[in-house]
């Protein structure tokens, strides 16, 4: 969405939060979350990967947040090069943008030289962690990015915590940004902690955008582990596969079954009761997307990629970042075939 003289990226409103200054920067429109469970309803409200974005005609700006709930990282990036990464608290924070030295990226012979191959001569402010508030953007000449200096192809990403990126130590070691990164697409990251449960509000969300190329739904050992039965599982990611699919019949659509964990070994999560095993929840995944008839619909094991289990952190379910980069490098090989228009 465009805000002023700048590009919210994967911010689909601005919502007034009382006791707090500015606006809170979040993910869905209101009327959305206010349709989730309530767990959903207070984690699509986190930063996943959302960017600030302009240009600035003075080479130099001011943006000021402040994050609610917990720390929240901020990574500035200019175009695709990383600059470097600060930590924002309740506490407003102000973050000075300006031209780095030295000036390969700025400054004549060399800035026309440059490789852009995903952003081009843009400031993009990459924020993830928690509820992160806009309050104020000052520069000279800002303006948002023109179509050329952006990815010309969108990844939207459904999931739990390991989509949201939760384990991952930086936004872009998260699988969804490893993805995205490796075949040059935008990403645009839904995943929900603890709260993937494939409700009709996010279903029709996803369904009713038309600002994404290719998706796809990691679900759901949220579901798994908080009881669901492999037949209620079936009858909820059905209708959110058959849903999307059928609305975006052209958009490749990627089921992805989940990736190996504790449950494989048949324990269960501390106070929980699980009435359904890892494998019923993949079979019955699998079923759905080669039972749609649809050519854009495919599914893919999480075993396979992440094939190895020392990619797990200490939980034995969320990924560390070795892990989160196997599953973007491992995913990006089975979506590249699928967008003819990505890159490498």
């Amino acid at each position: 969405m465009l805000y002023g003289q700048v590009e919210l990226h994967n911010v689909e409103e601005l919502v007034e939060v009382g006791g707090r200054p500015g606006k809170l920067m979040q993910r869905v429109p209101e009327s959305v979350r206010s349709g989730l469970l309530e767990l959903g309803s207070e984690q699509i409200r986190r930063a996943a990967s959302i960017e600030i974005r302009f240009a600035a005609e003075s080479g130099e700006a001011a943006v000021t947040i402040a994050s609610y709930g917990g720390s929240s990282r901020v990574q500035l990036y200019y175009g695709d090069y990383w600059i470097e990464e600060s930590e924002v608290g309740a506490e407003p924070t102000t973050i000075v943008i300006k031209q780095p030295v030295p000036g390969f990226q700025f400054d004549p012979p060399w800035q026309g030289q440059v490789p852009r191959p995903s952003f081009g001569a843009i400031w993009r402010l990459v924020v993830h962690g928690f509820e992160v508030h806009l309050l104020d953007i000052t520069g000279a000449g800002l303006r948002p990015p023109e179509a050329y200096e952006k990815p010309a192809l969108t990844y939207l990403a459904y999931g739990t915590s390991i989509t949201f990126g939760l384990s991952a130590a930086t936004p872009d070691l998260s699988y969804v940004g490893q993805a995205a990164w490796r075949l040059g697409l935008d990403a645009v990251n839904l995943g929900m902690p603890g709260s993937a449960y494939c409700e009709p509000a996010i279903t029709e969300h996803i369904a009713g955008r038309n600002d994404w190329d290719i998706a796809s739904l990691c679900v759901s050992v949220n579901m798994l582990n908080g009881g669901v039965s492999v037949e209620e599982f079936e009858e909820k990611a059905g209708m959110m596969v058959r849903r999307i699919a059928f609305v975006h019949p052209a958009k490749p659509l990627v089921c992805i079954g989940l990736f190996p964990s504790f449950a494989d070994f048949g324990w269960t999560w501390p106070g929980r009761n699980v009435q359904a095993s890892s494998s019923e929840y993949r079979e019955a995944l699998k079923g759905i997307a080669e039972g749609t008839g649809l050519g854009n619909v495919s599914y893919v094991d999480g075993r396979e990629l992440l094939d190895d289990w020392r990619g797990l952190s200490h939980d034995l379910l969320h990924p560390g970042n070795s892990g989160m980069i196997r599953i973007g490098e491992r995913l990006a090989q089975r979506m590249r075939p699928l967008l003819p228009g990505a890159q490498g």
